[in-house]
């Protein structure tokens, strides 16, 4: 009953648009930018609905929450965005977008664009735009294995990617194909790292170097010995394949191994054997660099963005500018990078935990998270150590809704959240719009 309004408006199918929400929201629509499902174009008036959450009293009245995966998130803003013609959805066209400027409202941090992403009937997360095509991919597959009687193989699905993936797009590196058991324990001197880690890490690795390999598929793998001095020597190609290696692929392994660091024999449990043949292979891998990746995704579109900037705003300095093609929830946010050594549970002990909804607010950052129901308690799981927080509980006795807020850093153990007080709708939205 208290969630926030939705507005209606009603555009036409050939006419750019743009509408203004009573929150701030600007969104930019192109002509002829919406089809059905079966691929057709509207011909009659299309509706637009829009909802506003910008506090977090309209993200608690709306059950929403700042979570990417086990990621938490900074918002500055959530909307809810749908298009219909007399009550049939609407989606976007490939190639087409439509603009939404979110009010910054003094925030001046670097924002991505999210999508609502739904898990199963309850659950819930965001997707940055520029990886929202995996999830699509990987749920139409499963959708069509699912169709199929098929049982017990290991299906895999390819993803279709929304951009053309050039070279430019990976950052490239070494891995280890294959190594003598010993090197996932010993380390090297001067370091925390094995030698296959050493391999791996990409600021040990010429990229160069490591694109040729994966370019050309190369595996080059030795059998070696190592000195009493921890010194890799002896070099051979490897003689228990007979697989023919590339030549140039065996001298730059070879000058890759021969310029690590030395081993460290003392940080072994076991005897080093200098008459031993160990082996190491390495061969190429890849990966994509998001933040280019990104770019270019979002750049696709720029031609609408730079049209929307125009007509919204020249300056385009009081908005987060994105051009979005997915219609439903979507999120204005910023991931809260915390360590996994910096992170922690928190746990909330209340009465009748199971009908009561238990949210956290920080009070660092713009950021709202559900508990999870497990064992009589909720818990809030990875969030950052050492944050002071306020703990929302939202409960139906009586025919009322009751409310209780404490307050907690987020180290603390055995909190329990009481003294529920029972409001009338009015009272319990003035009470939540305090948390503002």
């Amino acid at each position: 009953m208290l969630s926030p309004t939705t507005e209606s408006f009603e555009i036409q199918v050939n006419k750019e648009t743009i509408l203004k929400g009573k929150k701030g929201t600007s969104i930019y629509i192109p002509a002829n930018a919406f089809q059905f499902e079966n691929g057709t174009e509207p011909n009659e008036p299309i509706t637009i609905e829009l909802k506003e959450c910008f506090s977090l009293t309209d993200m608690i009245f709306e059950n929403l929450q700042t979570i990417s995966g086990d990621r938490i998130l900074e918002t500055n803003g959530m909307i809810y965005v749908n298009a219909e013609v007399n009550g049939k959805s609407l989606f976007v066209k490939k190639g087409k977008a439509f603009v939404v400027g979110f009010p910054k409202n003094g925030l001046d941090k670097e924002m991505d664009l999210f999508y609502e992403l739904k898990l199963n009937d309850s659950i819930k997360t965001w997707m940055p735009d520029y990886k929202f095509f995996e999830t699509k991919s990987a749920q139409e597959s499963i959708a069509e294995i699912d169709s199929l009687d098929i049982i017990g193989d290991d299906i895999g699905y390819e993803i279709e990617y929304p951009i053309e993936m050039t070279d430019d797009l990976y950052d490239y590196g070494f891995r280890s194909s294959g190594s003598t058991a010993t090197f996932f324990y010993l380390k090297l001197k001067g370091s925390d790292e094995t030698i296959i880690e050493y391999i791996e890490n990409p600021s040990n690795v010429d990229s160069i170097t490591a694109h040729k390999f994966n370019k050309n598929n190369w595996t080059a793998g030795f059998d070696f010995n190592i000195n009493k001095k921890g010194i890799m020597y002896n070099f051979r190609p490897e003689s228990h394949s007979e697989r023919k290696q590339n030549d140039e692929a065996l001298k730059l392994a070879k000058e890759f191994l021969k310029s690590a660091p030395t081993f460290d024999i003392e940080s072994y449990d076991r005897e080093v054997k200098n008459d031993w043949d160990y082996y190491l292979s390495i061969s190429g891998s890849r990966s994509i660099n998001w933040n280019r990746f990104k770019q270019k995704f979002r750049n696709q579109y720029s031609n609408i963005t730079d049209t929307a900037i125009q007509k919204i705003d020249p300056n385009a300095l009081e908005y987060y500018m994105f051009s979005a093609t997915e219609m439903g929830w979507i999120n204005c946010d910023k991931i809260w990078d915390i360590e996994d050594s910096e992170k922690t549970d928190f746990i909330v002990k209340t009465n009748n935990p199971s009908e009561t909804k238990i949210q956290i607010i920080f009070k660092d950052i713009k950021s709202i998270m559900t508990g999870t129901y497990e064992n009589g308690v909720l818990v809030f799981k990875n969030i950052p150590k050492g944050k002071e927080i306020k703990v929302i509980g939202i409960s139906y006795s009586n025919g009322k809704p009751t409310l209780a807020v404490g307050e907690s850093m987020t180290d603390s153990k055995d909190f329990e959240l009481k003294e529920f007080k029972e409001f009338t709708l009015d009272q319990l939205e003035t009470e939540l719009n305090k948390l503002n």
